[in-house]
């Protein structure tokens, strides 16, 4: 089993945790987190309330260099700066300099495995470079988003380009008609920054869960 926990987000979902604008996740099973959202003191008191110890996380994926999922990286790197950080070749020199204060990061350009079963897509985008996870599952890819900057059509599509595309969870920046065409997935899960949840829920009604800060997806 495929076990993902929405440890921080904007839209709440389970009592005791504190929703705040942001998104980060955890994959349970490979002990990776993905994103930190926008303040750490949220994310780490949030990982304690969903039973999370820092020390359990072996990889941090951070999808792009916005605030609201890069503001939580000092506080989770002070709690475990052994973990292996991710970034791509879009990540600000500020940004860099911050890991280095822990830990040298890991900076990619293109599909990269990073995990078993897991990779990242590498930057995709123009304005606003951005990289998504691609989890292996029996049926295909999951594709776990940040905000989907660069349209969730266009993820989607560099997936592809390596197998079926299963699932999609996740931020979904500015979607437009043909990225709603592209969500006909079997597992959907969209929320954060997504402004067409009711459209996409309405327009995939058996694929469709909501997400929000504690929400368990179990794959």
């Amino acid at each position: 089993m495929l076990t993902i926990t929405e440890i921080y987000n904007n839209i709440p979902c389970r009592e005791g945790l504190t929703t705040d604008w942001g998104f980060s996740c955890l994959i349970n099973e490979a002990g990776l987190l993905f994103d930190t959202g926008e303040r750490g003191d949220v994310l780490l008191a949030n990982m304690q309330a969903l039973g999370i110890d820092p020390a359990s996380v072996g990889r941090l994926v951070l999808s792009h260099d916005h605030h609201d999922h890069i503001g939580g990286l000092a506080a989770v790197l002070a709690a475990n700066p052994s973990m292996e950080v991710y970034v791509h070749d879009a990540f600000s020199e500020k940004t860099l300099g911050l890991i280095r204060e822990y830990t040298e990061p890991q900076i990619v350009s293109a599909w990269t495995k990073i995990a078993d079963g897991i990779a990242v897509t590498g930057p995709l985008g123009t304005d606003i470079r951005e990289q998504s996870l691609a989890i292996t599952v029996p049926e295909g890819f999951l594709v776990v988003t940040g905000c989907a900057h660069p349209h969730i059509s266009r993820i989607i599509d560099r997936v592809a380009e390596e197998g079926l595309v299963w699932g999609v969870i996740g931020g979904l920046h500015t979607v437009t008609g043909e990225d709603i065409d592209a969500l006909a997935v079997t597992y959907l899960s969209a929320s954060h920054c997504t402004d067409t949840i009711g459209e996409i829920a309405e327009r995939y009604p058996a694929s469709f869960r909501p997400g929000g800060a504690g929400r368990v997806h179990r794959i």
